[in-house]
């Protein structure tokens, strides 16, 4: 289980690359080929990436929460809240983008700014939430008691 946790790790934090260098360099090609191919591409290994993101974060979230009795609030508390509703929040953002552009195709974003300003939040915050779930992904992994839920408490992601 630990090797899947390790390869999910890596693959969100692969995504969250590719989409952070596409993001920022996709303009200058916008003359020599179609742009939107490469996002379609992007946008379904994104999908995946921010279910398998969500799914881990409510994982760690349940795992803390039937751990802490009482407790106060912590720094992990923190980190896994704000990693679960970041999440949560980045993939209703895109699905709701991603299911307009898919229904209306890519001329709905010629001329409407607030679609294209959606999606730039999106393609910020993307690279951010899978970046970051995959590192915590990876680091749980590679501790020897697998993110055991004595180490809920105490350690940082």
């Amino acid at each position: 289980m630990e090797a899947i946790k390790k390869l999910l790790g890596v693959y969100l934090i692969l995504v969250a690359t590719a989409v952070a260098l596409w993001f920022i360099i996709n303009t200058f090609f916008v003359d020599s080929f179609r742009v939107s191919d490469v996002w379609h591409v992007l946008d379904i290994l994104m999908v995946i990436g921010l279910a398998v993101g969500l799914a881990y974060n409510l994982d760690r979230k349940r795992r803390m929460d039937s751990h802490s009795h009482g407790d106060g609030i912590s720094r992990r508390y923190l980190e896994i809240n704000f990693a679960v509703y970041l999440t949560a929040g980045v993939t209703i953002l895109f699905l709701h983008s991603w299911f307009s552009f898919l229904y209306n195709g890519p001329e709905s974003l010629d001329g409407n700014h607030q679609a294209l300003v959606i999606w730039a939040v999106v393609d910020t915050l993307v690279p951010l939430t899978l970046g970051t779930t995959g590192c915590a992904m990876i680091k749980a992994a590679s501790d020897s008691r697998g993110g055991a839920p004595e180490n809920v408490r105490g350690s940082a992601l």
